[in-house]
């Protein structure tokens, strides 16, 4: 699979990921992409980004996100 967002990267919720309402824990937070997880058969999960998410005090900090639910934060300066 050809992962956009690489590890390391930051991100932000994207317009879409902003509508779901399972994402409301996160919105106006910044993330950083941890890893690309699989499930247990070895096939790529269903929600395959795991993000640590600043700010997010749930656990681990991390949430899982698809692709579509998230964007790169843009430098601005």
């Amino acid at each position: 699979m050809n992962f956009r967002f690489k590890i390391g990267e930051l991100v932000e919720l994207s317009a879409a990921g902003r509508k779901a309402k399972q994402n409301d824990k996160v919105y106006d937070m910044i993330g950083m992409v941890l890893r690309h997880k699989r499930d247990e058969r070895g096939r790529w999960d269903r929600y395959p980004y795991v993000i640590h998410w600043y700010g997010f005090n749930c656990g681990d900090g991390t949430f899982p996100m698809k692709e579509y639910e998230i964007k790169r934060v843009r430098h601005t300066g």
